[in-house]
């Protein structure tokens, strides 16, 4: 009994020193005191109960946003064929099986309750938005307009989903789960509230972009590893760990690093199952991991720098030269 409580607190000890090593210097415990609460809308519950006048009433701009960008309705007056189709209807129970009215959202709000406060903390002008889940039949994922941020939500029911195998490619099914939806909607956000002010449009360019938006992450976070929050199995990960010097000479090499071509930045920034040229048990978008340490460089070397003065646009070569990326 004495060596079994010696595993749990090892394992324990473990994870603990894992999420510490996890966290930028921007952690602060006393977040958690702040009083700002997320709790989300269930507008893919009331698509089905409450009528086209009730929902404006409740749910204003975006009702007519939902049924004109994400259904691609003439009108909300077609709604009702939409909440009627026996495939909708079998996502909604599928939907309220994983997220029940009572309670369903309960972890997807404590996570985006740390996430926004952190926000908050360091970026106090910028609004609070919304919180909302819809159903668009796999549609879009995400809807980020004026004040609201919205996840369809039966895109997120777990990797063990029947249903996605015939509509999602087999790279992203793993990321379908309850899990990443927090992570996917606070990137949305944030791609939103800090869009791409690109003084140049080379590889170069888009990598420090997508670097300093997944810092934010790990600002906002602080807890949830970075594999997850690039949207990375372990072993993804891992192997961008262990060929990060190599994948770093090849685009060098390749001169793909300064390049405009829009195929290059696709290669390197897009998702995919892998990167073209690289090994096929390389993950997609490693563009992406490469930026973020840069980006992690960067603010460890320099460490007056603030959020807000990191999200505004800079000179991607110097800002390459002043981190001193060394993979």
């Amino acid at each position: 009994m004495r060596f079994r409580s010696f595993i749990v607190v090892f394992w324990v000890a473990v994870i603990f020193v894992s999420c510490t090593n996890n966290r930028t210097r921007f952690y602060d415990a006393s977040v958690q005191n702040d009083t700002l609460q997320i709790k989300v809308e269930r507008f893919d519950l009331d698509l089905f109960s409450l009528d086209s006048s009730a929902l404006a009433a409740k749910y204003g701009g975006f009702l007519k946003l939902y049924a004109r960008n994400v259904l691609n309705l003439r009108s909300t007056d077609e709604l009702y064929r939409f909440t009627t189709d026996s495939g909708i209807m079998q996502l909604h129970t599928d939907v309220e099986r994983i997220y029940p009215a009572k309670g369903g959202a309960s972890d997807v709000e404590k996570s985006l309750t740390t996430a926004f406060r952190y926000y908050h903390r360091y970026f106090p002008d910028n609004e609070i938005p919304r919180v909302m889940f819809h159903i668009s039949g796999f549609n879009q994922a995400m809807v980020v307009a004026d004040n609201v941020v919205s996840a369809s939500v039966e895109q997120y029911l777990g990797a063990d989903y029947e249903p996605y195998q015939y509509v999602a490619y087999s790279y992203e099914i793993p990321f379908m789960t309850p899990q990443q939806l927090p992570v996917d909607m606070m990137y949305a956000w944030i791609s939103s509230s800090f869009p791409e002010t690109l003084q140049g449009e080379q590889l170069l360019d888009f990598m420090i972009y997508q670097g300093k938006l997944m810092y934010l992450q790990k600002v906002f976070f602080p807890d949830t590893e970075e594999s997850v929050l690039l949207g990375y199995t372990e072993s993804q990960y891992e192997w961008c760990k262990r060929f990060e010097n190599e994948v770093w000479n090849h685009i060098m090499e390749s001169r793909e690093l300064f390049s405009t071509d829009w195929k290059v930045y696709t290669k390197y920034i897009s998702p995919a199952p892998f990167t073209s040229g690289l090994s096929q048990e390389s993950p997609g978008r490693i563009g992406v991991y490469i930026g973020l340490q840069m980006v992690k460089s960067y603010m460890d070397r320099n460490k007056s720098v603030t959020l807000q003065e990191l999200m505004k646009p800079s000179d991607s070569r110097m800002f390459l030269q002043d981190a001193a990326y060394r993979p």
